[in-house]
C-alpha cells in the first residue's frame, strides 16, 4: 500500500478550525533521489481573511502580501492532482493536512492522507506482526528531521527519513 508514497505538507492561515492553506509540499522518492515540489496558494474569496494569524506568518515566514501573486487554489488543487497521480498521500499532522488538503480539493477521492504512523506500521508490519524495534528506530529518524516550517522543504524531509527508513529495513531483509 505504502510502496510510493506522496508525504504532503501544509502551511497555513492560522491552526484555527476556519484556517486556510496558503502552500502546499509534496515529495516522495524515486530511487535514490527524492523529489519536491511546492506552491504558495492564492486564497480563494470565500476564505475568511480573519483568519490570517500574524503570529503563524512569522513561524512560517509567508506573508499574506506573498499570496497575492501565488497561482489560484483551483489551479494549484489540478496541479496536485497531477503530481499526485493515485500515488498514497502521507501527512505527520493528518488532521490539520487532511482538512486544508479537502478545503483545497473539495470531496475527490484521490486525496485520501494517510498518517505517518499507519504508513510506518504497514512498513515494519511483518507476518500481521509490529516489529517494535524497527518501528522505534524509524520513529527515531523521522523525529531526528528538522522542521522549516516551509511546505515542501517539511514534505521533503519526511521522504528523506522515509528513505533512510527503508533502506535499513532492505539491509536487514526486514
Amino acid at each position: 500500500m505504502f510502496d510510493a508514497p506522496v508525504f504532503i505538507d501544509f502551511e497555513a492561515s492560522s491552526l484555527s478550525d476556519d484556517s486556510w492553506p496558503i502552500e502546499v509540499g509534496m515529495s516522495w522518492t524515486d530511487g535514490k533521489r527524492v523529489i519536491t515540489h511546492s506552491s504558495l496558494i492564492r486564497p480563494r474569496h470565500d476564505w475568511s481573511s480573519t483568519e490570517w494569524d500574524e503570529g503563524s506568518a512569522k513561524i512560517h515566514n509567508i506573508p499574506k502580501r506573498d499570496l497575492i501573486a501565488a497561482p489560484e487554489a483551483d489551479l494549484v488543487a489540478r496541479w496536485l492532482e497531477d503530481l499526485v497521480d493515485g500515488r498514497p498521500l502521507v501527512s505527520d499532522a493528518l488532521s490539520f493536512d487532511e482538512r486544508w488538503l479537502r478545503l483545497l480539493v473539495g470531496p475527490q477521492d484521490w486525496c485520501r492522507v494517510h498518517s505517518m504512523d499507519v504508513a510506518l506500521e504497514w512498513a515494519f508490519a511483518q507476518n500481521g506482526r509490529i516489529n517494535p524495534g524497527k518501528l522505534g528506530l524509524a520513529y527515531k529518524v523521522i523525529r531526528s528531521q528538522h522542521t522549516q516550517h516551509r511546505a515542501g522543504p517539511d514534505a521533503a524531509g519526511h521522504a528523506y527519513a522515509w528513505r533512510k527508513v527503508m533502506k535499513s529495513k532492505q539491509k536487514d531483509g526486514s
